[in-house]
């Protein structure tokens, strides 16, 4: 029982990363990129840091309510995405 519970959850966290990974791609793709490639543009100067910070909210936002499954699989492909960095006090 224990072996068939294992192999239950390791292919549910493997099913999760895929799904989230693929999602954040898609997600990524709608709401970032299209802020980021103006940012290497012509119009680079034209693009505030509310609308970098907007395609990122909407990155977030969607992937909040649309990923689906093991909860710390979700958490975890995320901060793969956007590392949370630690910097020390000098």
């Amino acid at each position: 029982m224990a072996s068939k519970m294992l192999s239950w959850q390791a292919e549910n966290e493997r099913q999760t990363r895929e799904y989230c990974e693929g999602l954040l791609s898609v997600l990524k793709g709608d709401h970032l990129d299209p802020v980021l490639q103006r940012l290497q543009g012509k119009e680079a100067a034209k693009v505030s840091y509310t609308e970098v910070i907007g395609g990122y909210n909407s990155v977030k936002d969607d992937y909040e309510a649309s990923a689906k499954g093991a909860k710390d699989v979700i958490a975890t492909v995320f901060f793969e995405f956007h590392p949370v960095r630690k910097y020390s006090q000098i």
